[in-house]
Parts: C-alpha cells; sequence; structure tokens
C-alpha cells in the first residue's frame, strides 16, 4: 500500500493532473472519499470514469496540489460513526477487499479471532493504526486548528437527504445507487456495552466522537 507522502509528492510534483479526476472539474467539486462511508456511491453519481481510481485522500493534497481549485471548488465528504465504520472496513478486508495487497491484509487478519478482538488485540496495541482503512476520519477534513478544511459535511447515518443538499449544490440530477454497499449483519449494541472497547475506540478517534458530533453511548 503506497504511503499518504507517496501522494503528497506526487501532488507536490504536479504529475499529470493528480489528484484532480475529470469527474471534480467537471463538476467544480472536491470529494474527500473516506473508507466505507458511502463514497463509492458518492463517486457513481458524480459521473467518476470508472478508469480513473478511487483516491482516499485528505484535504491537503488537494490543496497543495492547487490552491487555486481548492479554493474555489465546493468540498464535501461523507463521515459513519466510528465504530460502524471500524466495524465494516474490518469485515471488508477479512473478505479479502479488491486489491490485490488486501489479499495480504485478510490473511494477517486471521489472526484475531474476530472484530472484538481485533479492536482490543490489534488497534489498541498499535497495530493498523496506519492503515487507510482504519485512519481516523478528522484526518481527512481536519486542520490543525481543529477546523473543518471542507464546505460541508454530509453523514451516512443520513446519507440521502445529506446528498440531496449536495445535488442541490452542485446542480446534479442523479441520485445514490448505493453501490458497495455492506451488509451490516452484527448487532453492534453489545460491542458498545463494552467498556474496553469503547475506550480503544474514543482514544483512536477522539476527534471522529467530539468534532463529528458522534456519541460512545
Amino acid at each position: 500500500m503506497r504511503s499518504i507522502a507517496y501522494y503528497f509528492d506526487k501532488a507536490f510534483l504536479g504529475r499529470y493532473r493528480f489528484p484532480y479526476r475529470k469527474y471534480q472539474d467537471r463538476n467544480k467539486c472536491i470529494f474527500i472519499h473516506i473508507p466505507k462511508a458511502a463514497g463509492t456511491s458518492v463517486l457513481q453519481a458524480l459521473g467518476k470514469d470508472g478508469v480513473e481510481g478511487r483516491d482516499h485522500l485528505p484535504w491537503l493534497v488537494y490543496k497543495k496540489a492547487n490552491a487555486k481549485k481548492f479554493d474555489s471548488y465546493f468540498k464535501f465528504t461523507f463521515v459513519r460513526d466510528p465504530l460502524d465504520r471500524a466495524y465494516s472496513a474490518y469485515e471488508y478486508l477479512v473478505k479479502g477487499g479488491n486489491q490485490a495487497h488486501d489479499l495480504v491484509t485478510a490473511d494477517k487478519l486471521k489472526a484475531f479471532s474476530g472484530f472484538e478482538d481485533f479492536v482490543i488485540n490489534g488497534l489498541g496495541k498499535g497495530l493498523y493504526r496506519n492503515h487507510v482503512m482504519f485512519l481516523p476520519q478528522s484526518f481527512f477534513i481536519i486542520n490543525n486548528n481543529n477546523e473543518l478544511a471542507v464546505d460541508f459535511v454530509g453523514k451516512f447515518e443520513c446519507i440521502e437527504q445529506d446528498f440531496a443538499r449536495v445535488k442541490k449544490t452542485l446542480g446534479l440530477t442523479v441520485d445514490l445507487t448505493h453501490e458497495n454497499k455492506g451488509k451490516q449483519s452484527k448487532d453492534l449494541s453489545a460491542i458498545r456495552n463494552n467498556e474496553q472497547i469503547m475506550s480503544v475506540m474514543f482514544t483512536l478517534y477522539a476527534q471522529d466522537y467530539l468534532l463529528l458530533d458522534y456519541s460512545v453511548e
């Protein structure tokens, strides 16, 4: 997996059109694609070319690459309850993901008995914290002053309503198709009542809970 530093270097060098894709220039928008927060559905609605990759990049990469575009384009993202997102990411990777390197991660995750064990003995002990799937959502959209670096933050939990605002702003006529929608097969209520797990979650994702208005209860 390429590091975030790689993307910064690529942006600084100004190679090709990176990180601005055709659909972004066409719609005059910057969609910050946070993993496992319905991003694939949003990209589909924005008319992303299937040939173009999905870029899970923080706001600063776009800013460094072209400050003029960054300042003038409509910048938005979608976020998700941290526990739900972590579980979705875990399930996605355990099942092999959709990239070759995801298969390597899937094999390593077999060392854990399940999601709860992964949180306590994986994330809780410093493992996988830098994996793009488990980076805090705040990493992608919050600046050093703990301020939002985007114009609008929609929520996975009310995506239809919030995407309607994006549609209106950008003048879109398409609806979401729920591409790549994961099936939440596990009731997470018992996990939410596990103080040890939620302590790890809040330690790792404190900014997500506090700045994005999610509850640990």
